[in-house]
């Protein structure tokens, strides 16, 4: 039953994202963690025949992208491609190709749309928007869904303190479990806080405040380590001397709150260690080094490690990945995905380097262009991030495809690239210069 309501529930927002103004259509999938509020489905899955998908973290994002990816022309899709990082789109490609050596195909092809959708959202989103017009728009949505969802998880949080203080986190919040809520308020904080370096508001503060104090008290430590390295590099690449100060002081407070919160076991062992114990993340990696370490130099195919993994799921821990990235990766597509994957990192970093040089405007943007692939990397040293698409890898390259597109039209006012336009762009020019009269 509850699945027969789930698809009528998605069928009927397909049809209201089909409806929805271009630039604004992808909104619908920055609302996943509302659907879980108001519709109750946390994990719900479909079968697309070949694999499993999670109905609205999984199958929505994607319905969303390709919708609108069918509306754009010819020119935006190569004007999109050529304001991409290449090396990435190589390494996506290697990917793929390593399921037709999988062992577990399903699982593989999974795998490779968690992390190709939200490619494909950097590629849409810089054509969705035309200078700032729509961003403010966007904010503004955002921020609601912020809020919606602390409020929530707040509740949650204030009726449940003992069982926090118990289990030394949010064990369950309302977007899900402990490691998606975390990442959800990292998302949210680093929008945030550039949009705090760029304009300071009071209210942007307290809601910026409610969200590291939930981030804090998901208990999950990879998100709040990739959370203080983005923000590190933000506001260096200020190159401001009182936002550096000002924002060392602040990361430094929140590693201060930390230790006085019962997330503290969570992250730190008794003799201050860092904690890798409680989930049995250390013995799986050890695992799957091991086995990686054997594997051919393209190694065992996507969707490898769950094939490896599954008698330990079963038998020893319920950690069912190798919570590392780096590991999937490197067990799955061999030394020479890794390489690739480090690569398309590398590229997306030197772009927005370039593409932000000399840009006078829009700091927010120039800078989640180069501090995203900062975090994509630490997070991917000890987590398997892209799991986590729909609160943060999603979000995260639509606001690089916002950042890309600015820095684009901001290089074609400076004479840097040549604008080119399709037959509808002209038309639309056309109309609008022949609202204008001339003075009399």
């Amino acid at each position: 039953m509850n699945t027969i309501v789930a698809l009528a529930i998605l069928l009927l927002l397909i049809g209201l994202i089909s409806k929805t103004e271009r630039p604004y259509a992808i909104l619908w999938s920055f609302a996943t963690p509302l659907f879980y509020i108001l519709f109750g489905f946390k994990s719900l899955y479909i079968s697309l025949g070949f694999t499993e998908v999670e109905l609205f973290s999984g199958v929505l994002p994607m319905v969303v992208c390709i919708i609108v990816w069918q509306k754009l022309s010819t020119t935006e899709r190569r004007r999109a491609w050529k304001y991409s990082p290449k090396f990435w789109w190589l390494f996506l490609a290697y990917y793929f190709i390593s399921l037709f050596w999988s062992d577990n195909l399903s699982t593989g092809v999974r795998t490779v749309l968690e992390i190709a959708f939200p490619s494909f959202l950097y590629l849409v989103a810089f054509n969705v928007i035309q200078n700032d017009f729509h961003l403010e728009r966007y904010f503004k949505w955002i921020l609601i869904i912020n809020i919606i969802v602390a409020l929530f998880d707040g509740y949650n949080a204030a009726t449940g303190w003992t069982a926090i203080q118990t289990a030394g986190s949010m064990t369950e919040g309302v977007i899900g479990y402990r490691t998606v809520t975390a990442y959800f308020y990292v998302t949210m904080s680093t929008i945030l806080l550039m949009r705090m370096m760029d304009k300071f508001e009071w209210r942007l503060l307290a809601l910026f405040g409610v969200d590291i104090f939930l981030m804090l008290i998901a208990g999950s430590r990879t998100p709040t380590f990739v959370f203080i390295a983005g923000s590190l590099v933000a506001i260096f690449y200020r190159r401001n001397v009182k936002f550096a100060v000002i924002g060392t002081l602040v990361m430094a407070m929140l590693v201060g709150i930390l230790l006085l919160l019962p997330t503290k076991n969570k992250f730190l062992n008794a003799d201050e260690s860092l904690n890798m114990k409680d989930s049995g993340r250390s013995f799986f990696q050890k695992y799957f080094e091991d086995k990686a370490a054997e594997s051919p130099i393209w190694g065992f195919g996507a969707g490898g490690t769950e094939e490896y993994a599954r008698w330990i799921t079963e038998h020893i821990t319920m950690v069912g990945a190798p919570h590392n990235e780096y590991l999937r990766i490197r067990f799955d597509g061999g030394i020479i995905g890794l390489v690739l994957f480090y690569l398309g990192l590398t590229d997306i970093f030197v772009r927005g380097l370039l593409w932000g040089r000399g840009m006078k405007s829009y700091f927010p943007y120039r800078a989640i262009l180069i501090m995203t692939p900062v975090m994509f990397a630490v997070s991917c040293t000890s987590d398997n991030t892209f799991f986590y698409f729909y609160v943060f890898t999603q979000y995260l390259f639509v606001f690089m495809g916002f950042g890309a597109r600015l820095c684009y039209e901001d290089r074609v006012l400076r004479g840097r690239e040549t604008l080119v336009l399709d037959d509808r762009e002209v038309e639309a020019i056309k109309e609008q210069m022949g609202a204008f009269q001339p003075a009399t």
